[in-house]
């Protein structure tokens, strides 16, 4: 009776009609219990247990899913998904933050030939207006920089005696603008709109408020697309704050607000200022609460929401800051590094940018030599003269321009990753035509994916 009872309570587990004897520890048991009653417990536990283990083995792959999704969401946030597409201003490039104000003419010319030395093209110079502007220091520095063959991109900002307050009619400071860019259109392809317009230490000490931005920077472009019809407008690199208001406005905010006041073609690109702070460029940390270098992504998502994803990112500012052991002066407010930091920090910025940021243009790394008082943090971002320097020289020297990094790139002839041979016709429009004559181009890039964009034609290829 014993074995035909076991039996009968262990058929799931045998072929049916034979006793289970692969299972003898598990018939000991039962024979053992000594009642029905404790062997349905302990028969109807085995597919229980079965079950509670395949749904905790279930849970457990989905959630390692959903932690492998979220991992890659975090670690691949700021890239674009799929193959780029066309970027006006995009692509990484190196700029030097310049105060050649501050220099007579023949330090401007010993720092101009330094700057070029080391293989940066780029310069943001910053003018001032006001009523008494002076077009002879401005003709001194644009010359300047145009015969070293610089392309140097004005911030044409408020007057700091008024800590640089808006004036009460755009129209002011548009006309200046206008003014400039009649006189300069020759030398100068891009101009700034105003600097750190989120910030009320820089729109005269009152609450900010970007629709008056908006209003500024639209009648500026205005004028100054009047005066150049080629130039290119960007809008102020706003500050990285964390802020809501009313003093300081977190920078993805005003932007929207920017969009909100319908500004959008006011401006062909936008700009920010990532600094590091405390960490460095592998930090990917994306939040409006956290101030790092990963903060520009903030931007590019507010731009992609706004339809303005064909539109480039410049880095207005951006680096870190390292004062030495020495330094007895005012703390710096953009964190701190050590020398070999800095260096390391911004190779790698810049390194990542290349590889993962195409809608990044221009980034105007701070500063070649601050016109600042001896005591100012802003000496711990200095180039000129210190461990940094001879460091960017040999890593732009180092970049192998026979390969194409990510993002859109139109085909031309005067570019070292594309080879053309034969007989191809070349236009700003269309990019390259090919002819009947066997034509071939050979390209070189670094990435994963590749894609060709076509015109279609009257004619076939093989």
């Amino acid at each position: 009776m014993p074995s035909e009872f076991c039996d009968g309570r262990t058929q799931s587990n045998a072929q049916p009609g034979k006793p289970n004897s692969s299972h003898p520890r598990q018939s000991r048991d039962l024979q053992l219990s000594g009642g029905e009653t404790l062997d349905m417990k302990i028969t109807s536990l085995r597919p229980r247990i079965l079950t509670v283990l395949l749904l905790a083995l279930a849970a457990a792959a989905l959630l390692s899913l959903g932690a492998l999704i979220l991992r890659q969401q975090f670690t691949h946030r700021g890239m674009i998904n799929g193959l780029p597409e066309p970027m006006f201003g995009g692509g990484p490039v190196l700029g030097l933050n310049v105060s050649l104000d501050q220099y007579d003419d023949d330090a401007v010319e010993a720092n101009l030939e330094r700057i070029g030395e080391l293989g940066v093209r780029y310069l943001k110079q910053s003018f001032y207006f006001n009523e008494q502007f002076d077009w002879r220091e401005s003709d001194r520095l644009i010359q300047a920089a145009s015969a070293h063959g610089f392309i140097l991109v004005p911030l044409l900002d408020g007057d700091p005696s008024s800590q640089f307050s808006p004036p009460a009619d755009p129209a002011e400071f548009a006309r200046w603008a206008g003014q400039f860019a009649a006189r300069y259109a020759d030398e100068l392809a891009y101009y700034i709109i105003w600097d750190e317009p989120n910030l009320t230490s820089h729109w005269g000490g009152q609450p900010v408020n970007a629709a008056e931005y908006a209003a500024l920077l639209t009648a500026a472009a205005r004028d100054v697309r009047s005066a150049d019809p080629d130039a290119v407008i960007i809008a102020a690199p706003l500050a990285p704050t964390s802020e809501t208001g009313p003093m300081n406005l977190a920078d993805p905010i005003f932007l929207q607000q920017i969009y909100d006041a319908g500004a959008a073609d006011s401006f062909d690109i936008a700009a920010g200022k990532p600094y590091g702070f405390y960490s460095g460029p592998d930090d990917r940390a994306v939040a409006l609460n956290r101030l790092n270098f990963s903060r520009a992504i903030l931007l590019r998502e507010t731009m992609d929401q706004n339809g303005d994803a064909h539109k480039a990112v410049w880095a207005g500012n951006w680096g870190w800051n390292a004062l030495d052991d020495t330094w007895q002066g005012e703390p710096s407010i953009w964190g701190q590094s050590s020398s070999d930091e800095q260096i390391e920090r911004t190779v790698e910025g810049l390194r990542r940018a290349q590889l993962e940021w195409p809608w990044m243009g221009v980034m105007f790394l701070e500063h070649w030599q601050p016109a600042a008082a001896q005591d100012n943090p802003k000496w711990g971002f200095a180039i000129s003269g210190r461990a940094l320097e001879p460091e960017l020289k040999a890593f732009l020297a180092g970049i192998d321009v026979d390969t194409a990094l990510p993002g859109f790139h139109l085909a031309r002839p005067d570019t070292p990753t594309q080879k053309y041979t034969g007989n191809w016709r070349f236009s700003p429009e269309y990019g390259a035509d090919i002819s009947e004559s066997g034509d071939a181009v050979t390209f070189r890039f670094w990435g994963t994916d590749v894609g060709l964009r076509v015109r279609r034609a009257d004619f076939r290829a093989r």
